[in-house]
């Protein structure tokens, strides 16, 4: 009895497990088609793709190759017209030398013929010209300019030295010139003592020098001849030296005035001690 349940229970899950497994079948069998339908469909379309690409591919190539051809022809008859345009040009220019070398010989045989009836004619009828030969005018010897002399470079002569001097007192006036004022020459060095001598001995006057610093008379007038305050004094460009005539040195320009004083130089402006 119990195998008899067994069996059955046996027979009725293997029953079971059969229908289930034959409905999970049909099942699972409906949803896996449209996902493998899909993968069929997704892998075709790639594949149209791909060739698609290739076919384009294939055919952009093709057209890359037809303009390059084309580029290349284009430049083989641009080439081939610009030789075609030079041979035309040379052609050309052949001719021109051409007609231009016709047109100068015709033209240079033209002249031959005129030039040649020219002188025919010439020959046949000769023409003489009389010609008057103009009065030539009389020719007059040409004298010879006068040379002007160059001038001689003489050197320029160096200015003199000079002096003003004068002498002013004598025996009847003391304030009367004895000697008026003149340009008298110097030596380079002098003093007015020797400027003095000098002009008295080239000029015939009498001078008494006491010691070869003093000077005592002039022309015969001497010290004290008018008193006991009278005698000679010098000036030099209107001032009177404190120190003796022979250790003033004499400069080219002076004025040096000699004058006799009867009162110690206070009639002639000498400044007083």
């Amino acid at each position: 009895m119990n195998k008899r349940k067994i069996q059955i229970a046996v027979i009725s899950i293997i029953a079971v497990l059969t229908l289930g497994g034959a409905f999970l079948n049909n099942k699972y069998a409906h949803v896996a088609t449209p996902q493998q339908n899909k993968t069929q469909v997704v892998k075709k379309e790639t594949k149209k793709d791909t060739v698609a690409n290739s076919k384009k591919t294939a055919k952009e190539k093709n057209e890359s190759l037809e303009s390059e051809k084309k580029n290349e022809s284009s430049k083989e008859s641009s080439k081939d017209s610009s030789k075609e345009a030079d041979t035309e040009k040379k052609i050309a220019d052949k001719n021109v030398e051409k007609a231009t070398s016709t047109v100068i010989e015709s033209a240079d045989d033209v002249q031959e013929e005129v030039a040649n009836s020219t002188t025919n004619n010439e020959t046949k009828n000769p023409v003489v010209e009389h010609k008057e030969e103009p009065n030539a005018p009389p020719t007059t010897p040409s004298q010879p300019e006068p040379t002007q002399p160059t001038p001689e470079n003489k050197p320029t002569p160096e200015p003199k030295k000079e002096v003003t001097f004068s002498i002013k007192g004598t025996a009847t006036n003391s304030s009367s010139y004895f000697i008026s004022p003149q340009k008298v020459e110097m030596k380079e060095g002098q003093s007015v003592m020797d400027v003095l001598s000098d002009y008295c001995r080239n000029n015939g006057i009498q001078v008494g020098i006491r010691g070869g610093t003093y000077v005592a008379g002039i022309n015969n007038l001497y010290e004290f001849a008018k008193g006991a305050e009278s005698g000679w004094l010098y000036r030099v460009n209107g001032v009177f030296p404190s120190y003796g005539a022979a250790q003033y040195a004499v400069q080219v320009g002076d004025t040096i005035e000699w004058m006799y004083t009867e009162n110690m130089g206070k009639d002639v402006g000498a400044p007083q001690v």
